[in-house]
């Protein structure tokens, strides 16, 4: 198959990682013709977007829009177009509409209730962001892969297109599980917690429990993420995310955070931190919204917490007890490659490019 994947931001986002350049690469090694479109190189988001003046982003924009229109020269003749995510960041999708003029053979990925506005969001561009994104692809495309069944009753909904629901998976060879040694005498307990910015917010709200907690012992808050956080009363280790640095930074903390408020955005998120800290072996906490209970057993593979009072002594428990953490760390790690690794879920992917690509035209 020739295949064509067009990816919704540069590489070091996660979703792009997960959701299609896992997928692209094992296609390549496995003989078929991949070609790989990201937004941009990561030096263009850096220098021009990440935290920039108003006048820089938009030049961002300008040099993405200009890129797409030279990757669509790769359109005609590709057995199946794969667009994880929009070919904009913002806007009707007009360009989703000449793919498709372009060819019928479209395939879109989605892992976000992206018909809900977000419940925090740092962008002097989020007035432009088209809530009807979703139903509109619907309607264009021959398949939707949904990272969730929240995702996939809503496509369904719509109409229009055949829908498969594919996790945001795992690579088990990268996430390997990691050792549990003994802590020091007094050594703090590192909760972690990873994330964009504009979802740091789900964790300031647990500012509070995470406050009186330290108070009970010593504790430290490890933030991966491209913003900074402080929280009164916790010790906050702020540390921006890397590739290199990715998977160590997964592995230090002695418990996973995964907080989420009980709206339609968040019940539509595909619990992917929450998989990430589980496939190293890292025991999670997590509230009970969308596929966060899903994901986890609770009180086998990780614990549920809905209340502050539920937070509170959850957290308290796996903090005092180590070979809880272990036991609970490495159940997560094994529920992990049993549901939601790619090796489990790459024969299904794999599937939807045969059946789209096998389909006449219209």
């Amino acid at each position: 198959m020739r295949i064509v994947f067009f990816a919704n931001e540069t590489v070091q986002y996660a979703g792009v990682r997960h959701r299609a350049l896992w997928y692209a690469r094992r296609m390549a090694e496995e003989g078929h013709s991949v070609v790989f479109c990201p937004t941009g190189p990561v030096s263009w988001w850096k220098r021009l977007y990440c935290g920039k003046p108003k006048p820089l982003k938009l030049l961002y924009l300008l040099l993405v829009l200009l890129r797409r229109l030279a990757q669509l020269r790769h359109v005609p003749g590709a057995d199946v177009v794969f667009l994880r995510g929009g070919l904009f960041l913002y806007g009707p999708p007009l360009l989703e509409r000449l793919v498709r003029r372009m060819n019928p053979r479209v395939v879109f990925d989605m892992d976000d209730a992206l018909w809900e506005p977000p419940a925090y969001v740092d962008s002097p561009f989020a007035r432009f962001i088209d809530h009807g994104w979703p139903k509109k692809m619907a309607a264009m495309a021959r398949h939707a892969v949904a990272g969730n069944e929240v995702i996939a009753d809503y496509l369904r909904a719509c109409g229009g297109c055949a829908v498969t629901v594919i996790p945001t998976c795992i690579d088990l060879d990268r996430h390997t599980l990691k050792t549990f040694p003994e802590k020091a005498p007094g050594a703090p307990v590192v909760l972690g917690w990873t994330g964009v910015r504009d979802n740091l917010g789900y964790l300031r709200a647990l500012g509070g429990v995470l406050a009186e907690l330290a108070r009970e012992f010593p504790m430290e808050l490890l933030v991966v993420s491209d913003g900074e956080l402080k929280l009164p009363g916790v010790a906050v280790r702020n540390r921006p995310w890397t590739a290199d640095g990715e998977i160590a930074a997964l592995q230090e903390p002695d418990i996973g955070l995964m907080p989420l408020e009980d709206t339609p955005r968040a019940r539509g998120k595909c619990a992917f931190k929450a998989l990430q800290y589980m496939g190293v072996g890292t025991p999670v906490v997590l509230s009970p919204v969308g596929m966060n209970a899903e994901v986890v057993e609770d009180g086998v593979s990780g614990f549920l917490a809905e209340t502050p009072e539920e937070w509170r002594g959850k957290l308290r428990q796996l903090a005092l007890d180590p070979a809880l953490r272990e036991r609970m760390g490495r159940a997560a790690h094994a529920r992990v490659a049993e549901k939601y690794s790619f090796e489990v879920n790459y024969p299904r992917f794999l599937a939807v490019m045969d059946t789209v690509a096998r389909r006449d035209t219209p």
